[in-house]
């Protein structure tokens, strides 16, 4: 990351979220394989499979730490595994997997930035304890 490096547990959150993101593209592969399926048993396999994928996500944001991100994907994952028409279900998961990546991406700059900003409050912190010597 340009212009100065993040803290261990920012660089952290930070990989996990660029986890996520390439997953979202992923994902979306999966949920056009799912629109272009001409069967429905190969639509309900690419269904469960996004959904399972979905799942072990959430765990894996829960275990984290970022509930926010775990919320969101787990109300993506109940609308895969839930009823409803194959065109519905498509434009849902197309919406959601979309939005979920959009808040990957914020969550990734609040993360950087908050850190930065974490770090300048401690230097300035820490020239103000020094020139009281």
């Amino acid at each position: 990351m340009a212009g100065g490096k993040l803290s261990g547990k920012a660089t952290e959150t930070v990989e996990f979220l660029d986890y996520v993101l390439r997953q979202c593209d992923h994902l979306a592969v999966n949920v056009e394989e799912y629109a272009s399926a001409k069967k429905s048993t190969q639509a309900d396999w690419a269904r469960q499979s996004i959904a399972r994928e979905l799942g072990h996500l959430r765990q894996r944001a829960m275990v984290k730490n970022l509930g926010v991100l775990a919320d969101e994907i787990g109300r993506l994952a109940v609308q895969a595994g839930g009823g409803g028409s194959p065109q519905m279900k498509t434009r849902i998961l197309r919406d959601g997997v979309v939005s979920l990546k959009a808040a990957c991406e914020r969550m990734r700059k609040a993360t950087a930035d908050a850190d930065k900003a974490d770090q300048a409050e401690r230097a300035e912190a820490k020239a103000h304890t020094t020139e009281g010597e």
